[in-house]
């Protein structure tokens, strides 16, 4: 009977850790190990008769350290707990997690495995720590709904309050970074592009806030990390702005006001910028030209442009530009020109808040790499960005356009190394230099998560 096969959970401790030693080192180094291994590992398959390929698997040599143990981690409470106390330095290095739910080693990006416990039709939008946000389509209703994950405690928290909002969307439509200020009750905040709701905050279970449609400041943000009680945005022009939030009587988040700390530099005119209404009128003037130049493109639309465009303005969805500025490298003689684009990336490490901005280029021809790398520290007190090349006190960087964050370096993590999730490429901010390309994924379409040990 099912009823009398003992649970997982009962495996022998020393089985567990003669287990762990073999998925850690990929084998039991001494002869006297192997047998015992095999001998427990006999009784094992005896208890478990109904089971015993899925164990079988998970002792198999081949596969990558890192995914074998987060199979491991995952069969239940009783083995994660076995893992924590047998390895006494835990592994070191965060996951890739991509959009269509699987994740990965940084060293193994060929062995993908599914998040474990998630719906088929679930879409990885975001991540913090060890969380990801996810939504799903509803068959029947044709609807998205929305929740937070944690696959390594494989806790769910649903989220009604963004289902209300942005359930019933277009094709185009898209969230573009969810992150939580700490835990999964506290607020949420939502970043997407409709021009309607481009900021969101929710607090699960009791509300959430929406800024006025197509209002400035929240429009022109492309980047978001809470940093103390504060929200911080920057726009694409490099305006970098604070939002103040509070919580109102229900314990619902909003945003009671936001300054404008750093003011975007002379000249930032060639994309939307926020402007203060005394600017000067010659700006406008080109940005006057700018829309009729747009307009004249429009004309001679097709109709499948044409039905994007009114899918646009009828909805708001996909009017707000991912936020990396393009232009064509004229350096190169081939045709097509490659692309180069900037990406900013905002980080809080040891109370201070950093942007990373980087130059990367796509060549048309072949895979993208980072071409330059700038790291600033906001001075708080004058209100500027002040550049760094002394390290990152103790601490590396993981960047990714979905979730970045610091941590202490040690074991292979090094110090002053910022590590991007997409190339593999590291950045040394001491001897300034860019290590070599490892892999090639989606800049839009991956990002890390990071195990509890790692999350401080």
């Amino acid at each position: 009977m099912a009823s009398s096969i003992p649970p997982w959970s009962q495996l022998p401790q020393e089985l567990l850790g003669l287990v762990i030693d073999r998925l850690v080192m990929d084998r039991v180094e001494s002869p006297p190990g192997r047998s015992r291994l095999s001998a427990l590992c006999s009784k094992a398959l005896q208890l478990l008769p109904f089971h015993a390929a899925r164990f079988r698997a998970a002792l198999r040599s081949g596969q990558s350290a890192y995914a074998d143990g987060a199979r491991f981690r995952a069969v239940c409470r009783s083995w994660c707990s076995a893992m924590r106390e047998h390895v006494t330095t835990p592994w070191q290095i965060p996951w890739i997690v991509t959009t269509d739910c699987s994740f990965m080693a940084p060293s193994d990006c060929s062995s993908r495995l599914p998040v474990p416990s998630l719906p088929k039709n679930a879409r990885c939008i975001g991540s913090t720590d060890s969380w990801v946000a996810l939504d799903c389509v509803d068959d029947d209703k044709k609807r998205r709904y929305y929740f937070l994950h944690n696959p390594f405690s494989n806790t769910t928290v649903p989220l009604p309050e963004l289902d209300t909002v942005i359930g019933d969307v277009s094709e185009l439509f898209e969230v573009r970074k969810v992150v939580m200020r700490s835990t999964s009750d506290d607020i949420i905040a939502v970043m997407t592009n409709n021009w309607n709701y481009p900021i969101i905050l929710i607090r699960p279970g009791k509300g959430m806030w929406l800024p006025e449609p197509r209002a400035a400041p929240f429009m022109y943000i492309i980047d978001i990390a809470f940093f103390g009680d504060k929200l911080y945005g920057i726009t694409q022009a490099e305006d970098l702005v604070s939002l103040d939030i509070a919580f109102d009587s229900n314990g619902v988040p909003r945003v009671t006001g936001f300054a404008r700390l750093i003011k975007h530099p002379p000249g930032n005119y060639y994309f939307r910028v926020w402007r203060d209404v005394d600017e000067d009128d010659d700006n406008h003037e080109e940005e006057n030209d700018d829309n009729d130049r747009y307009h004249e493109v429009l004309i001679a639309e097709d109709d499948g442009m044409r039905a994007i465009r009114e899918i646009r303005a009828k909805t708001g969805d996909d009017m707000l530009f991912s936020g990396i500025t393009y232009w064509e490298d004229d350096e190169v003689s081939n045709e097509p020109k490659d692309l180069v684009g900037i990406i900013w990336y905002l980080v809080k490490s040891r109370g201070k808040l950093f942007v990373v901005k980087r130059q990367v280029q796509w060549p048309y021809y072949n895979i993208s790499f980072t071409r330059k790398m700038e790291v600033f520290e906001l001075n708080f007190r004058t209100c500027a960005w002040l550049p760094v090349s002394g390290g990152l006190d103790g601490h590396a960087f993981f960047v990714s356009e979905r979730f970045c964050k610091s941590i202490a370096a040690h074991g292979d993590i090094q110090e002053g190394t910022i590590y991007f999730v997409d190339t593999g490429e590291t950045f040394n901010v001491i001897s300034q230099t860019l290590g070599p390309r490892q892999r090639e994924l989606n800049h839009r379409r991956s990002m890390w998560i990071f195990s509890p040990a790692l999350v401080v």
